[in-house]
């Protein structure tokens, strides 16, 4: 039989080949080690950027960095998977000019330089503004759960939380019972395991009274035990979770995260305005055009944003009465001077009071029962109307959406196919860190790593190294 064969492992080369002919020009990890080469290591504020003139020497932050770069584009996040790279994989051979750190090392530095990261990820966009590839003034917003490294059996809510201290002690009691009679020579139990197994449920009855005076003092509504900061929340298919809301700001035309945010909020209604400063400030733009979906509907931050300049394109997240066919909300006239509504028919809904919780005023007539339109507009005998305090912004938002339709479908194809290569492509779902600064770590690196390989994608790995260059 006639097969191809490889070379002997025996034969020598004349000139042998460096580690540099084994990576092609055209090869990703390339543009990896130039552009992480531009960055400041001192200015973004790594640990060990600036080194001591005694003492053993430390690894580069540079080099600890493109070896996560590397691996998050890889699907490769484990450090320990990362310690066998180093020693196997050519391009990471080449990448790490043949430095070998231990899973340690390179664990720490993820765990130490998380803020540090997050400013390489705004180092990225500062590297894309100088190139003139970010010039669109228009972004999108969103948000996905991620599952955080906690289990979800140790959240809790308050019912939940009070059913297992009370059964822990009725544990407590049988063991206390149980002790008393082997010290009496009445149970076959001696008194030293059952000492030991009472010290233990005693040990986890003072961490649920703590977690208990947690929620007390801080006023939760539930607590994790073993990672403080994450929340219970709903994540679509999967149910709810155990994890946190990542906040995202993608730019039109590039398609790269311009900014992010890894919160523990379960929704999304408060996140708008402080996403859209964070993009001014990121992009040193004023002027924008900023995509959201009903779920940051935000009467308050409308309202700000209008204030700032900024145009909101947010279909607002409006209840509708579904009693019946009855008139809706927009058959009434809002009268701005004399602050009432007038009904269909002409009668008026002065104002009555004020709904602080939903931020809202209410109006309302009596009488209804008299008028021959009743059945058209209410069963009662007096008709109620809402009017949010900042409902002047709602409807400029809702103007927005009217009069440019297509752009809630642009919106969904800008910022939903980052999360969706995220979590498909690169395999990233659950958070290996744990707390949220180590959630923050993590995201920073994926969304680093996604951003090099979208704009690899989009303008080319030569343009990338020329610019880099």
């Amino acid at each position: 039989m006639r097969h191809k064969e490889g070379e002997s492992r025996q034969q020598g080369t004349l000139f042998p080949e460096t580690l540099d002919e084994y990576v092609a020009a055209d090869n990703p990890v390339r543009v990896i080690d130039a552009f992480i080469d531009k960055l400041d290591m001192e200015a973004l504020g790594f640990n060990y950027a600036v080194t001591k003139a005694t003492g053993r020497k430390p690894y580069a932050p540079s080099d600890l960095l493109k070896l996560y770069i590397y691996g998050y584009l890889n699907q490769v996040r484990s450090t320990r998977r990362l310690e066998k790279e180093c020693h196997r994989n050519v391009e990471v051979l080449w990448l790490m000019k043949r430095l070998a750190p231990d899973f340690k090392t390179i664990s720490n530095f993820r765990q130490q330089n998380s803020r540090a990261i997050r400013q390489s990820c705004r180092g990225f966009i500062q590297f894309c503004r100088e190139a003139n590839l970010l010039n669109s003034a228009m972004v999108a917003i969103d948000g996905s759960k991620f599952t955080a490294a906690a289990s979800m059996s140790k959240t809790y809510n308050r019912k939940q939380l009070d059913r297992l201290q009370k059964r822990l002690n009725r544990q407590i009691e049988g063991y206390l019972n149980l002790l008393k009679q082997s010290e009496q020579g009445e149970a076959e139990s001696s008194p030293g395991a059952v000492e030991a197994a009472l010290k233990k449920l005693q040990q986890r009855q003072s961490r649920l009274d703590a977690l208990s005076n947690t929620m007390d003092e801080q006023g939760l509504s539930q607590v994790c035990e073993t990672e403080a900061e994450v929340k219970r929340m709903r994540s679509g298919r999967e149910g709810v979770i155990a994890g946190y809301n990542v906040q995202s700001a993608v730019d039109d035309e590039t398609g790269l995260i311009v900014h992010h945010e890894v919160t523990n909020e379960s929704t999304d209604n408060r996140q708008l305005a402080p996403m859209t400063k964070a993009v001014q400030a990121v992009l040193d733009r004023q002027t924008l055009r900023v995509l959201a979906d009903a779920g940051y509907s935000n009467g308050e931050q409308l309202a700000e944003l209008d204030s700032m300049g900024v145009e909101a394109v947010v279909p607002p997240n409006r209840a509708r009465n579904n009693q019946g066919n009855y008139y809706q909300k927009h058959d009434f006239t809002y009268d701005e001077k004399r602050d009432c509504f007038i009904c269909p028919v002409g009668k008026v809904l002065s104002y009555q009071t004020i709904q602080r919780k939903g931020k809202q005023k209410l109006y309302a007539r009596s009488g209804c029962s008299q008028c021959a339109q009743q059945s058209a507009c209410t069963k009662a005998d007096k008709r109620w109307i809402t009017r949010h305090f900042h409902e002047g912004a709602l409807e400029q938002a809702q103007q927005r959406v009217d009069s440019n339709p297509q752009l809630m479908r642009r919106r969904s194809a800008i910022v939903e196919r980052p999360f969706a290569q995220i979590k498909q492509t690169m395999n990233i779902r659950r958070f290996l860190c744990w707390g949220k600064e180590g959630a923050s770590a993590e995201m920073g690196l994926t969304v680093l790593a996604y951003n090099l390989n979208r704009l690899m994608n989009e303008i080319g790995i030569e343009r990338m190294l020329k610019l880099a260059g």
